[in-house]
């Protein structure tokens, strides 16, 4: 005989209130590298249209140009700085949890039955500090997969050998 009995809302573990460990400081080195490296390309599109482009608005338009960049350079660095202390993760005994964003939080759950393939991944940037990102990748639609940057790269291996032997 078939039941459907009602589950109480109110009994399910709330992901919202697990306690997640955040990831490494050194990861912001690595965003301020990726801002800087992508700002110095910016500026020097702006010098080189200068330097090419010899037109009296463009000389006035410039100096707008340079402030505007600049200013967007520092925002940048500030969201990169205070978004870093919303990122963290957490292990359950059924699934894993990751959090970030400053303005709009995201929280992706993950369930250890989901998981079909696990990925430690190392930039050449991060290998200088260390550091790995963990790529989960789940079954079923897209958007449930979830990558966790910022990890030292001895904590983003042990976290792929648990999440192997626990998926075998």
């Amino acid at each position: 005989m078939f039941t459907n009995i009602e589950i109480d809302i109110d009994s399910i573990p709330k992901a919202e209130t697990v306690k997640l460990k955040p990831i490494s400081k050194s990861y912001l080195k690595i965003l301020f590298i990726n801002i800087f490296i992508q700002y110095s390309i910016l500026f020097g599109v702006v010098i080189l249209a200068i330097n090419f482009i010899k037109e009296d608005w463009v000389s006035i338009v410039f100096w707008y140009v340079i402030i505007f960049l600049f200013f967007l350079l520092i925002l940048q660095f500030i969201i990169s700085i205070l978004s870093l202390k919303k990122r963290g993760y957490a292990l359950r005994s059924h699934d894993i949890i990751y959090a970030k964003g400053l303005l709009i939080e995201k929280r992706t759950t993950v369930p250890f039955i989901r998981i079909q393939h696990l990925e430690t991944k190392q930039s050449f940037i991060a290998k200088k500090f260390n550091l790995a990102s963990l790529h989960v990748y789940t079954a079923g639609e897209s958007g449930g997969d979830l990558s966790i940057s910022g990890l030292t790269l001895d904590e983003a291996t042990r976290i792929n050998q648990l999440l192997t032997t626990k998926i075998n």
